[in-house]
């Protein structure tokens, strides 16, 4: 909290300076935080959603040019099943965004929760996202491989892959979502502790 977001008072009764809260200054700070956690959110949906249209597409395209074998369209539909589940989860989570009060608490929360959204989309994609989808490409690159080199390939890229996208949704984690959740919890405490006094 800022020292400009506090104003002296006087309490006449005990004699001495007290310190209350700028309700409209702190308003204007969590609307902020929560504007900045809502695009940080909306880039993240949308990021996503790109990839995997555009990576399915052309996945299909070049399944299509090459006149494939049935089980390499199983990336391609992959990918684009993916951009579709995108679609359902912003939407699902828009509506579960509506239930927040468009109070200063209300939209506090609400910054809270999409930040814990953020923390559990990363933790949890790479089970739900990247395994699939390095499983089925690496099963792919298998059945389609004519050398030892290809299946050499297969299994390094699980191997290196599996790991760095572990640890580097961790740091993510770590560098970005979680000094937003911890400065947010901070400003609900100063908000709730104001509210107790009052």
């Amino acid at each position: 909290m800022e020292f400009e977001d506090m104003k002296m008072i006087w309490d006449s009764q005990n004699n001495e300076p007290l310190y209350a809260i700028n309700q409209e200054a702190l308003h204007k700070r969590i609307q902020d935080k929560g504007r900045s956690v809502t695009r940080l959110l909306n880039k993240s949906d949308l990021i996503m959603m790109g990839v995997n249209l555009f990576v399915g597409i052309f996945l299909i395209a070049d399944a299509f040019r090459e006149i494939s074998e049935s089980y390499e369209y199983v990336l391609p539909i992959l990918y684009i099943a993916f951009f579709f589940y995108g679609i359902y989860r912003r939407y699902a989570r828009r509506q579960e965004v509506g239930i927040f009060e468009p109070t200063i608490l209300g939209d506090l929360e609400k910054a809270i929760w999409q930040i814990d959204y953020l923390i559990k989309q990363a933790r949890e994609m790479i089970w739900w996202y990247l395994l699939p989808l390095l499983l089925v490409a690496s099963v792919t690159i298998l059945l389609n491989s004519t050398s030892l080199r290809s299946v050499v390939l297969a299994i390094v890229l699980t191997l290196v892959l599996v790991p760095a996208s572990y640890f580097g949704s961790r740091w993510e984690v770590a560098k970005w979502y979680a000094p937003k959740k911890r400065e947010l919890e901070s400003l609900r405490e100063t908000l709730l502790s104001a509210e107790d006094r009052s």
